[in-house]
């Protein structure tokens, strides 16, 4: 007896994993008192594991002719050998070095092959309605156990870094205001009311600016997509009330807000946070070699926090470009993400959550460090991708 696995309920489980699975794999170690990176060890296998399962079910389909596969595939492969090079040419510290074959695993399998996988799925059948429907409430349910959890033991359930805690709120924050927007009538508005704010509550406490910056980007882009002259008139006037906010925090809140802090600083006085020196640093390194590139990290294995700068000090020039070569499908295919007659509606949340994650790479994270950044990257240039072999 043929035992046969529906096709479209893998993808579905797969994209849903990518989008919410990491923040479910984060939220319940403290709580339980177990090592973080063992508890995310399952979450990590089955990536892999339905990694391994597309790509097998789809070979057939995998051409030489994808630009972006082969932008990809070879980006990554010169950047190990960049790793390496690195490694073996330049000082590190020893806790630097002892992390050279945990980095070469960590590009491999939890980068390379899942955004192969997500760059051969057929975009065309998937249920984005029900992803979109499951990925607010798992994000709302997660944030609500989140907040009872600190009121009872005055922490938080997730064990990650501060920056990317506010980015689970700015997530829920973005999907909440998305269908708000475009898809009211299949919920229930009040509920996503609350996740809306729900979510601007977790990135203002978060105390990091990236998930603000974000969430304003993201707003933009999508009520520019609603064309609703009201809604950019209101969105204009946020803004403003928003940075009067900051100001008057500023002058009277003592201090009490962090991001508010933060933001004012780097509105008023152009404050990087410490990020100026190490710009400065990636730029002398670059001009070293303008082609290849110098050193894939710092001595202390720290890095640019800007993505652009990171891949010119790290790959040079030639990095650059084979990095980018791989959203062409996207560029070719901008109407799927910039019209809102065009294609899946559904289309646009992606793209905003990538331009999510776009935004924090330009003050945060280096290359391989932020699983989201790339998914969302795959997504939309499969999607792109989609359009161009299939009528979406």
């Amino acid at each position: 007896m043929k035992i046969t696995i529906n096709t479209n309920f893998i993808d579905k489980l797969f994209l849903l994993s990518v989008i919410v699975g990491n923040t479910i794999a984060i939220a319940f170690a403290k709580p339980l008192e177990m090592s973080p990176r063992n508890f995310s060890i399952p979450y990590r296998i089955f990536i892999i594991i339905f990694s391994l399962l597309i790509i097998y079910r789809e070979r057939k389909n995998i051409s030489f002719k994808n630009i972006s596969i082969i932008s990809l595939v070879v980006f990554w492969i010169f950047y190990i050998i960049k790793l390496i090079y690195s490694f073996n040419s330049y000082s590190f510290n020893q806790e630097v070095l002892l992390s050279k074959n945990e980095d070469i695993f960590r590009i491999l399998l939890i980068v390379l092959l899942p955004s192969i996988a997500l760059l051969c799925i057929n975009y065309r059948t998937v249920d984005f309605k029900s992803i979109a429907k499951y990925s607010v409430t798992v994000l709302c349910g997660l944030l609500v156990i989140n907040y009872v959890y600190g009121y009872i033991k005055l922490d938080h359930i997730f064990s990650t870094y501060y920056i990317m805690y506010g980015h689970i709120g700015a997530s829920l924050f973005i999907i909440s205001l998305f269908l708000l927007l475009f898809c009211r009538k299949d919920y229930k508005s009040y509920f996503l009311f609350f996740c809306l704010f729900l979510g601007l509550f977790n990135v203002i406490q978060s105390m990091a600016r990236s998930p603000i910056v974000a969430i304003s980007v993201c707003s933009l882009y999508m009520i520019i997509l609603k064309g609703n002259k009201k809604y950019i008139f209101y969105a204009l006037i946020l803004i403003l009330v928003f940075v009067g906010l900051i100001i008057l925090h500023e002058q009277y809140g003592n201090g009490v807000i962090t991001s508010f802090n933060r933001m004012y600083k780097w509105i008023a006085q152009g404050d990087t946070s410490s990020r100026g020196p190490l710009y400065s640093k990636a730029i002398e390194i670059f001009n070293s070699n303008y082609l290849l590139g110098g050193r894939i990290l710092f001595e202390d294995g720290t890095h640019p926090h800007n993505i652009f700068l990171e891949l010119l000090m790290a790959t040079g020039i030639l990095g650059l470009i084979i990095y980018f070569l791989k959203f062409l499908p996207v560029l070719k295919n901008a109407a799927l993400f910039w019209n809102i007659q065009k294609g899946n509606i559904y289309f646009k949340l992606i793209f905003a959550l990538f331009l999510q994650y776009f935004t924090l790479v330009q003050t945060s994270c280096n290359l391989f460090n932020i699983p989201e950044f790339l998914y969302f990257s795959s997504m939309i240039i499969g999607i792109g991708y989609t359009a161009k072999t299939h009528e979406v």
